[in-house]
């Protein structure tokens, strides 16, 4: 307790509101303010009623235990605070002794008896053995300290005759703390408790209901901020929303105008054009008007200067003047007005009245509340490259209920912590319900964020990290055996999937495809030997395009044969050659997602192994890869496919391995050994991919 600051204050402590001047006998009421008990008398006779009491200071009403303002508690801290003002004030205005009433400067205070004395009626006190140990301090030497215990004084009973009884024990019963008299009076047979228990009983219980409400104003503080987070986010939408239609405004200002200018420049031409004509046409009149005018001025000198025997024969004269320079008086001389291009300008009405009726944008508001909406599944955890990754998000509405926005707009995006794209495929499958099924396939390895969004806003979360490991391969379905019936096989090469996961081979031996079910199930087979079209000699690799035709790398024939789905022959690029553009030994191919075509060539180049690209049409556009046993390097590449990474997956036979590649030609990873165990190849002719990676 800061004794200083208590003193400072402790005028405006000790005054009543009404009255203004010291407290005189404080009475508190049950809102806890606290008046003199004559001022309240005073009120409740103003106001005609016994029951109740109007507080002066919050004007709220309570009841008058018994009708009797007496009974209404004493405000014990007041008391001993009108103590100290009295210890405080001695030196100037003299303390009342509680014995006999006299006011002196001089007095004593006694810290059992609670009371001041004079310096007569200390010696009596002092005298009485019951007095032996009590604590008596004269006011003049009172420190910081002292007033400090004095104003631990007790509370006293409050019924007549007890005043000097200290309350010591609490009433279970009657809820109130009493005296040692009242225990055996009026609380007979009550439970009653010791005060101190009770009162550490009601602390506990009010300090759990103080922090209770702390933690209640706490919360309400946090959902203010939640209130004020909210607003400022409101206002930054809207000046976004605001932003973006000022950008589109200005854009659609800028295609208006350019528009305009573009009508301008059509009519400047067009006139331009009608205004040349016009002024050739000038040029011609002006010129038939001055021959014209030629003449006349000559027939006029010819009539002036003549005699009449000359007039007489001027006919011939004026035949020859005018026949040299004036034109057929019936050549039409108007001007050539209706050969002229009319030209005006016809509004978009149509374009005029849709931006009336449906303007140049809407603003949206949606139900969903992002930070309720959640997003679950091992596709926001730990995912595997090529293998496709699902997870699931449920939009909600501020009450945390499931709910479906048809124009909610929900996207995804998966980046390494570098900021790049790292997925393909992504794709998101409405359920109408306010679920979303999402998968995708990551491409890259390593610590990658998953960003979740709807209506431009992460749901909560977002963005998760997500652990991308690289793929362990394992055999899982084998079928076939030797011959050359259907189902059977003699020296099967290439191998295709589409995306009904039929299962496309090549044989070399019984130049043909075959095409299987994902179990292994004879469905179909495709050509026979031969060099026609629709004949192979010794196909090799085999690919589906995005449209299911199926292109087969036709070795023998030194070429590449597009056919339909159901095996019909459509067209065919390439030839023997050793140019970039011509194969001379296409083994293994595969088809991009944007229909490029990539041929492993064996021996292209006098022996240089690599792979080449194509477009959709046969056309060459690059090659990557030489012969070697080095990352990147081949040794007879026979055979390939395009993960669901968007990875090129390339048979290395004689090196006994296959590569991965990105579809520039960068090296990513191999697996595989020369060996018969699980993971070891023997020169491995063929790779396919099935539609789950």
């Amino acid at each position: 307790m800061d004794i200083k600051a208590l003193l400072d204050s402790l005028n405006e402590e000790v005054s009543c509101s009404v009255c203004l001047t010291t407290f005189t006998d404080p009475k508190q009421l049950p809102c806890l303010h606290s008046f003199c008990l004559h001022c309240l008398a005073g009120i409740q006779r103003n106001s005609g009623r016994h029951d109740v009491i109007t507080c002066p200071e919050c004007r709220k009403e309570s009841q008058v235990p018994e009708g009797n303002l007496q009974h209404l508690p004493t405000n014990f801290r007041i008391n001993s605070l009108l103590d100290v003002l009295a210890i405080k004030e001695c030196s100037s205005t003299g303390v009342k002794c509680g014995n006999c009433d006299k006011r002196r400067v001089q007095s004593f205070y006694c810290f059992q008896c609670y009371a001041f004395w004079c310096e007569e009626c200390i010696t009596a006190h002092n005298l009485l053995k019951a007095n032996k140990y009590h604590r008596v301090l004269a006011l003049k030497d009172f420190e910081d300290q002292d007033i400090k215990d004095a104003l631990k004084r007790p509370e006293f009973c409050s019924r007549q005759g007890h005043e000097k009884k200290e309350l010591e024990y609490f009433c279970v019963k009657c809820e109130e703390a009493v005296c040692s008299s009242c225990v055996v009076t009026a609380h007979d047979g009550h439970a009653k408790v010791p005060l101190e228990e009770a009162a550490n009983e009601k602390k506990l219980q009010a300090v759990a209901t103080i922090e209770s409400n702390k933690a209640k104003a706490q919360r309400i503080r946090n959902e203010i901020s939640k209130l004020d987070e909210t607003c400022q986010n409101i206002e930054a939408k809207v000046a976004k929303i605001k932003r973006s239609a000022q950008q589109f405004a200005e854009s659609m200002i800028a295609v208006i105008e350019a528009k305009k200018q573009e009508i301008f420049n059509e009519s400047d031409h067009e006139a331009q054009q009608s205004l040349e004509r016009l002024r050739i046409q000038r040029i011609e009149m002006e010129q038939k008007v001055k021959i014209i005018e030629t003449a006349v001025r000559k027939s006029e000198t010819l009539l002036k200067r003549s005699t009449d025997a000359e007039l007489a024969k001027i006919d011939k004269t004026m035949n020859t003047v005018m026949r040299k320079e004036v034109v057929d008086e019936r050549e039409e001389i108007d001007c050539d007005f209706e050969t002229l291009r009319r030209f005006i300008f016809e509004e978009n009405e149509a374009l005029k009245a849709k931006t009336i009726h449906e303007g140049i944008g809407r603003v949206f508001t949606f139900e969903t509340k992002t930070v309720q909406s959640t997003a679950e599944g091992k596709g926001l955890t730990k995912v595997i490259v090529g293998i496709e990754a699902n997870f699931v998000l449920t939009t909600k509405n501020a009450k945390g209920q499931q709910c479906y926005e048809k124009r909610d707009r929900v996207t995804v995006q998966l980046k390494t912590q570098q900021g790049h794209d790292c997925a393909t495929e992504v794709r998101v499958k409405d359920n109408y319900d306010g679920s979303y099924k999402v998968s995708y396939f990551a491409k890259e390895t390593g610590r990658c964020l998953t960003e979740v969004k709807v209506n431009e806003e992460e749901v909560r979360g977002s963005p998760f990290s997500v652990q991308v490991s690289p793929r362990q391969f394992r055999p899982v379905l084998c079928f076939g055996q030797q011959g050359s019936s259907p189902g059977t096989f003699s020296g099967p090469r290439g191998v295709a999937v589409n995306e009904q996961d039929e299962i496309a081979v090549t044989e070399v031996n019984n130049n043909r495809v075959q095409v299987f079910s994902s179990d292994g199930t004879y469905l179909r087979s495709i050509g026979s030997k031969g060099n026609m079209q629709g004949k192979f000699n010794c196909p090799a690799g085999i690919a589906f395009d995005k449209n299911n035709n199926i292109i087969v790398a036709d070795n023998g024939n030194h070429r590449v044969q597009l056919f339909s789905e159901k095996g019909e022959y459509l067209s065919q690029f390439a030839g023997i050659g050793n140019l970039d553009h011509q194969p001379l030994d296409p083994q293994g191919l595969s088809v991009e997602s944007d229909g490029n075509i990539i041929i492993a060539d064996s021996v292209s180049d006098a022996g240089e192994h690599c792979i080449k690209v194509f477009n959709r049409n046969g056309s060459f556009l690059y090659k990557f890869g030489k012969k070697g046993e080095g990352d990147g390097e081949f040794n007879f590449p026979c055979c390939l496919s395009v993960n669901k990474a968007g990875h090129l997956m390339v048979c290395d036979a004689i090196n006994h391995r296959v590569q991965v590649f990105d579809l520039g030609g960068k090296f990513i990873t191999k697996f595989g050994s020369e060996g018969e165990n699980i993971g070891e190849f023997d020169r491995p002719a063929s790779t396919a991919v099935l539609s789950d990676g």
